[in-house]
């Protein structure tokens, strides 16, 4: 079964702002801020493509901590199988 590296913090990713060029911080998964219940739901049932959110994605919201710019970003899940023990 893949494994979203972000989520399961084995790794992290520096990214700039498109906007003012700052560091913007993970803020999450994206289906955690589609509603108050987004968070409690199995995320299967939102792995229907959109923003790349899919069986192989897993797509984070990315702030930036100067200028409140948002953005989305896809991280490829990995097997984890691949991992070492």
């Amino acid at each position: 079964m893949p494994v979203c590296p972000l989520c399961n913090s084995l790794a992290k990713m520096k990214k700039a702002c498109p906007v003012c060029g700052g560091t913007m911080s993970d803020e999450g998964v994206i289906q955690d801020f589609y509603d108050n219940y987004s968070p409690y739901l199995d995320m299967n049932i939102y792995e229907d493509g959109y923003r790349c959110h899919d069986e192989k994605n897993c797509v984070h919201v990315f702030s930036c901590r100067h200028c409140r710019a948002g953005v989305s970003v896809a991280v490829c899940r990995i097997d984890e199988n691949d991992l070492e023990d």
